[in-house]
Parts: structure tokens; C-alpha cells; sequence
């Protein structure tokens, strides 16, 4: 009976199932009939909106190239003027204000200096996380080479191509090139790909970058300066497909910028003059597209946490950007990106975001370069009377001069002293961090390495790479203790070897050797005494190096400077001896220079400062500001006694006074944390890097009036004092030095070619 009872049940059971199955056929069918239909009718509306979009550029065309376009030209100009100077009205009231409730002058930034809140980022901001500072490393090849060519000036064009439609208005405008330059396009994988074969065709040697939907137009240019790509040029144009929906007058917007870019040969012609012959100009930006902290919305603190991977201190009451991202620039900004340390992992992800991603911050980021670095921003309506008037007043270059360390050898000193084979290597090597942020060890990048001064191959090698880079030769420290010579076998191997091209000059350190690093009475390894007769003895000495062909002079005179003058008995005497000693060596005359007086020892007579031939500032003992962050940091476990200083702050407008009877010598440190040396109680400057030390070395050329600037240093890597190649910034400070002397060298150059063919007035 069960059986009979559940026949019925099973035939419904069939009967359902099989009406499903007919059912859901019949939905198959009829539903692919319903999706190619409205597959039709999308393609159809794809058709339909990409002609409304040719015929709104073609209208939007017709316009920005109409005479009563252009005729009103001057109007928009006037109204963006206006609201510059509304927002330069506003920047300089609350300048004063700050001032005003500060009570001085001097306003230390910390923005940048230190991370930020990280609950001030956005939730989904991949830099909301922290960070250990000291695994940052730049990506080796993200220096490019280590020279570049010279002669004629190498241009490069990078575009982003997401909207394939709208290549063709870069495409039309590139023709307005009125040089030969590369071109790098970053396309953005999927749908852009349809604009290869377009620009292939036009341009058959563009480099072809794919890259994910990510980050906008930035992380494409990250990975190009990742990968150095963007080394080697004298001037850059950045231009994409942009797209802003949430501006009514987007298109025109585009096109603005694309025409601000890419206006005319003959413009875009002043423009890469203007960046070849004034070093000061960063980026030239069309006119009426600078923005500042009206735009600042959610972006500040990614800036803050952006800038904290250098760290680099910054005013975000001074912001003033490119809106609309682009713009002509000197590569060197573009190049910092990769000081960044980030990739596309650092990006967010696509979600038609208008405000707070990294991509937006970056955008803003590079104006903070340009104040940072010291640099301007300019319109394009005024490069032609900014470049006119840099010809008619154009920066002189100075002879640049870098303090060298020969330490890095064995010495039975050394042996002694500290055990057998140590040279600073190895205090460089056990350096600790001493704060949160705290950029130690300080380490040579593996180009650089850890050197051995005994080999002349690398005296050789230095001497090519600083007179590559603009520097004119070094200042060997001398170590002279009344007639014992230490560390000299680096100065010994230049003298043996005539084919080593480096001119250097002496400058006596003469302090006593103390183990504390210091040069005060106490804990003295070495002392420095003075016998007998020991002013003609030490001429002895070093009469054979400045007879030598490549030791520096100035108007024939060889250059000898003194560390401490102070410390000299019978100074007066002891300089005319040598000065007497000099025309007997047949020189025309000594060049004798002496150190300032330092905080930390004594100051020279004035009377024996009028026998010289000038004084030299010597960062960080003399002629800088010092201003404390110590409230700033952190409560600390590792026991800081030191001190961590501004660096941004250090190095004050007027530091070199102008009113005395001879001159001073300016001097600029890259950097200063002693770290390595004195372990807790260090003293360091924080927020040294590539962008901070540019502004601080165009301060000091501007003081130097084209006669000599000395740097301290080109390798004191125990004291975070070092223009090589480092493992977090690579050869970023010593490519700073190197962009701005090619830009002082080939505008006189260029001014000297103006003025024979009468264009200076």
C-alpha cells in the first residue's frame, strides 16, 4: 500500500520537474534574445555618446580657438589674478597672526616632520599604517645615469592615456612641439589599449607603459620615476585624458590645460628656456590653474604622512599647487617622487573618489616640493617677462668646494685607539635609531660601499663623480699634531699619482684628537701642542702639496684654511711667517682663509681677522639657527640626552653678514646627525633630505655672489653629513647639486649668446 500511495506523489514530482526544466529553457532562450537586444541597444548609446563627445570637443574647440575667445582672455587672466592675490592677501594675514602670537620671526614646521595622526586619514588610505622609516629604501634605479649628456636640450613628454577618446587632443597638440623629444605614454590597461595603435602610428619611437586602473595620472608617473625614466631631460611636460564629472565644465577645463601646456612652438619654446636659465623656477603651470589651501579638503594629513617617508617639514599655510595636474617642470621635482619609497600599492583603488586619496595628495605634493625646495611656480602668462628678466640679472656660480674626510683607512692611530682595522665605517655601521622616525644607521648604497682610502682607484672615482656634479675640487682635513701626520696616505696617493683630476686645498684641523669627537680638552687621544719654530715646520710640510699644479688657488694663490685660529699662539706672527714662506715658494701671494668662531670654541682677535683673507662659516658650529624639537618627539625608552634640531629652520635668509671688512665664505651642510659618534648624546638636525637641502644650498649660491661656497661635507657619514650615494635616498643630494650647477652654467652660457646677438637690454 505504501508503494500505491506514493505512485501518485512521484508522477507531480516528474510532472513539476519537467515543467521547470521547460521553463527554465524557454527563460534561457527568451533571456539571451532579451540581453542581445539590450547589448544592441547599449552599443547603440555608446555610438550615440561618443559622436555627442566629438561634437562637444569640436564645439569646445571652436571656442578656446574663437576670436572673442581670445579676446577675453585678458579678462579670465585679471579674475584669476584677483583671486591669487585674495589668497596671497589671506596667506599673509595669518602669517602675521602666527607671528604675532608667537612672538618672533622664526616659525619652526613640523608638518611632515613627524607622522601624523593616523585616525586623521582616511579609513581606507593605504598610508594609514605605520611605518618603520629605516626599511625604506629608493629604488636603485631610480637614479638614472650618473651624467648627463650635454649640448642640446632634452625634452620629454609624459602623457596618461584612461580615456582613449580624448588622446586626440594631446595627439593634435604634441604637433606644436618645436623640438625633437621623447615620448612616454602610460596607458591604463583594459579599454585605453584601443589608443595604441593610434599613437604608434603618429609616433612609432613613444615608449608604451601599461598600467593598472590605479592611482589616476600618479602612480603611472611613480613607476616612471621608480625606474629613472625621467632622469636625463632638462625639461618635462606632463599631460593626461582628464576627466572631471564632477565639474560642469570639464571639457573646457581639459582643454585649458592641454592649450596652457601646449600653447604654441613659440611659447612652449620660452618655457624650456625659462627652466634651462633660472634655476629658481620649479614648475610653469597654465594660467589660472594655481590652487592653494582653499583646496586643501581631506588631502593634508596623506600629504604629512607622504612627506614623513623623507621626512621633509612643510607649511600648509604656504600650499600652492597645480590644479588640474598638468603642467611643464624641472625633472629633479619629478624625480624626488621616487624619494617617496611607494608603488601602486600605495594607491587606492578606483571608486571615482574627487578628494583624499594618495593620487590627490600627490598632486599637491608636488607644489609642497617646489616652496620646500625653494623654487617658483610659474604662470604661463609670465614666463616670457620672468625669463627676461633672469637674462638682464642672471645667478652667478660660485666655486663649489666640499670638506673630504680621508678616515676611511687603517691607521695605527686607529689600531690603538679603537682596536685593530677600525676606521668610522664602523661607528657608521652600529648607529641606533634614538626617536620614533629616527633615520639611523645612516648607510653608503652599494655603489658607494664601504671604501678604503688606501686604494687610489677610489680617490680616482670620487674625483670624477663631484667634478661631474659641479663640485670644483675638496678640502682635505689635515691632520697636523707639531709635526706627527695622521691619515695622510689618501693626500700621499694624490700626490703620487698626477692622473688623479681633483684639485683640493688643505685645511688644518688643529684640535686635539679627542675620543668623545669633539675637539674639547677632555678624553684627548692626540693633543695638539705648538713647539718650537713649529709655524716654519708645519710650512714644510705642506709647502710640497701646495706647489702642486691641481691645488687650488684663487688668483694664483694657493687657499690654506685654518680651522681654529683661535687656538694659535702668536697668530699675527705665525701668518706672516707663512705669508713670507709662500713668496719664497714662489707663490704670488697666500689666500688664507679661518673659521668662525664656534659655540663651542674660541673666537679670533679682531686684529688677526684683518690679516686674513676671509672667514668661512662652518655649519653646525657657526651661522645657523637652532631650534628644538625635542617637545615634538615622542616620550623616549632609549635614553636621548642630546638633541634634535630643525633643519629646515637651520639655515635662516640672512645667515652671512655683508658689513664686515673681509669677506665670509658661505657654508652648507646636506645634513648633520652625529649619531653614529656620540650614541644618546647626539645632536641631529631632522628633516634632511633632497628637497630641504636644494633650498639650502640656492640660499647659500644667492649669499656666495658668484665667488666660492664651501660644503661640509662630502663624506662625513658619521656625522649624516655626506653628499654620496646613501641606501634610503640614493644619489638624490648629490643629483640636487648637480641639477642646480648644469642650470647656472648653461644659463650663462645661454645669457652669453643673447648678448651677442643684442636680446639683453
Amino acid at each position: 500500500m505504501g508503494t500505491k500511495k506514493d505512485q501518485p506523489h512521484n508522477s507531480v514530482a516528474s510532472i513539476i520537474d519537467n515543467t521547470n526544466v521547460e521553463m527554465s529553457l524557454d527563460l534561457i532562450v527568451n533571456g539571451t534574445t532579451v540581453q542581445e537586444d539590450e547589448i544592441e541597444r547599449l552599443r547603440q548609446r555608446v555610438e550615440d555618446l561618443e559622436l555627442t563627445v566629438v561634437e562637444y570637443r569640436n564645439q569646445m574647440t571652436l571656442v578656446v580657438t574663437s576670436a572673442s575667445w581670445k579676446l577675453t582672455r585678458p579678462i579670465r587672466s585679471g579674475a584669476a589674478r584677483i583671486r591669487e592675490n585674495k589668497f596671497k592677501a589671506k596667506r599673509v594675514a595669518r602669517q602675521l597672526k602666527n607671528r604675532g602670537n608667537r612672538g618672533d620671526v622664526h616659525k619652526v614646521l613640523t608638518a611632515g616632520l613627524f607622522m601624523p595622526d593616523l585616525t586623521t586619514l582616511p579609513e581606507t588610505s593605504p598610508l594609514r599604517e605605520k611605518i618603520d622609516v629605516n626599511t625604506l629604501r629608493r629604488p636603485p634605479e631610480a637614479d638614472g645615469p650618473l651624467t648627463r649628456p650635454e649640448g642640446d636640450p632634452r625634452i620629454l613628454v609624459v602623457a596618461h592615456v584612461h580615456y582613449p577618446e580624448l588622446w586626440a587632443d594631446i595627439g593634435d597638440r604634441l604637433a606644436r612641439m618645436p623640438q625633437t623629444f621623447d615620448l612616454i605614454i602610460t596607458v591604463t590597461e583594459g579599454s585605453a589599449a584601443r589608443a595604441i595603435p593610434k599613437i604608434m602610428h603618429r609616433h612609432p619611437t613613444a615608449r608604451i607603459e601599461v598600467v593598472p586602473n590605479k592611482g589616476r595620472d600618479w602612480a603611472p608617473l611613480i613607476r616612471l620615476a621608480n625606474k629613472g625614466l625621467l632622469s636625463g631631460y632638462d625639461a618635462i611636460a606632463k599631460v593626461h585624458t582628464k576627466k572631471s564629472e564632477h565639474r560642469i565644465d570639464g571639457d573646457a577645463w581639459r582643454l585649458s590645460l592641454l592649450d596652457g601646456v601646449l600653447e604654441s612652438p613659440s611659447q612652449i619654446s620660452k618655457i624650456i628656456d625659462l627652466l634651462h636659465e633660472d634655476r629658481s623656477v620649479g614648475l610653469v603651470v597654465p594660467t589660472g590653474h594655481i590652487a592653494g589651501t582653499e583646496h586643501w579638503g581631506g588631502d593634508q594629513p596623506i600629504v604629512e604622512a607622504l612627506a614623513y617617508r623623507l621626512p621633509m617639514a612643510f607649511d600648509p599655510d604656504e600650499l600652492r599647487f597645480p590644479a588640474g595636474s598638468m603642467f611643464w617642470c624641472r625633472p629633479w621635482i619629478l624625480e624626488r617622487l621616487s624619494d617617496l619609497a611607494i608603488s601602486d600599492d600605495h594607491f587606492d583603488h578606483e571608486a571615482g573618489q574627487y578628494d583624499a586619496t594618495t593620487a590627490h595628495a600627490l598632486e599637491r605634493l608636488i607644489g609642497v616640493y617646489c616652496e620646500v625646495a625653494g623654487m617658483n611656480i610659474v604662470e604661463n602668462m609670465d614666463v616670457s617677462k620672468r625669463l627676461k628678466e633672469y637674462r638682464r640679472n642672471p645667478i652667478k656660480r660660485p666655486n663649489i668646494y666640499a670638506f673630504y674626510l680621508p678616515q676611511y683607512h687603517q691607521i695605527p692611530e686607529n689600531d690603538e685607539f679603537w682596536g685593530e682595522g677600525f676606521t668610522d665605517w664602523d661607528n657608521v655601521k652600529k648607529a641606533k635609531p634614538l626617536f620614533d622616525g629616527h633615520r639611523q644607521p645612516i648607510l653608503p648604497s652599494e655603489e658607494v660601499g664601504f671604501y678604503d682610502l688606501k686604494k687610489p682607484e677610489v680617490l680616482r672615482q670620487k674625483a670624477k663623480i663631484a667634478k661631474d656634479h659641479g663640485i670644483n675640487g675638496f678640502i682635505f682635513h689635515y691632520y697636523w699634531f707639531d709635526g706627527k701626520k695622521v691619515m695622510d696616505t689618501p693626500l700621499n696617493n694624490w700626490l703620487r699619482d698626477p692622473t688623479i683630476d681633483l684639485p683640493l686645498a688643505l685645511s688644518w684641523a688643529n684640535e686635539s684628537w679627542t675620543r668623545t669627537w669633539d675637539g674639547l680638552e677632555k678624553n684627548v687621544l692626540i693633543q695638539q701642542t705648538y713647539g718650537d719654530d713649529w709655524a716654519n715646520r708645519f710650512w714644510d710640510d705642506i709647502s710640497p702639496i701646495l706647489k702642486d699644479p691641481r691645488y687650488i688657488r684663487v688668483n694664483g694663490a694657493p687657499m690654506l684654511t685654518i680651522y681654529r685660529m683661535g687656538q694659535i699662539p702668536n697668530q699675527a706672527e705665525s701668518i706672516q711667517t707663512w705669508r713670507r714662506r709662500a713668496q719664497q715658494d714662489g707663490h704670488p701671494a697666500l689666500h688664507l682663509l679661518a673659521v668662525m668662531a664656534s659655540r663651542d670654541f674660541e673666537g679670533i682677535d679682531q686684529t688677526v681677522v684683518n690679516q686674513l683673507d676671509g672667514l668661512v662659516a662652518f655649519p653646525p658650529g657657526s651661522q645657523v639657527q637652532l631650534e628644538s624639537l625635542l617637545d615634538h618627539i615622542p616620550p623616549q625608552s632609549n635614553g636621548l640626552t642630546g638633541d634634535v634640531l630643525s633643519y629646515d629652520a637651520a639655515f635662516p635668509a640672512t645667515t652671512i653678514p655683508t658689513n664686515q671688512a673681509i669677506p665670509t665664505i658661505p657654508t652648507v651642510m646636506p645634513g648633520w646627525d652625529n649619531t653614529a659618534r656620540r650614541g644618546q648624546d647626539a645632536y641631529a638636525f631632522h628633516g634632511a633630505n633632497a628637497v630641504t637641502w636644494s633650498r639650502h644650498l640656492r640660499t647659500a649660491i644667492t649669499q656666495s655672489e658668484g665667488n666660492t661656497l664651501f660644503i661640509n661635507a662630502w663624506n662625513e657619514w658619521a656625522e649624516g653629513a655626506a653628499l654620496e650615494a646613501s641606501v634610503r635616498l640614493g644619489r638624490s643630494k648629490v643629483l640636487t647639486l648637480g641639477d642646480v650647477h648644469r642650470s647656472i652654467s648653461r644659463s650663462l652660457k645661454t645669457v652669453t649668446q643673447h648678448q651677442h646677438t643684442g636680446d639683453v637690454t
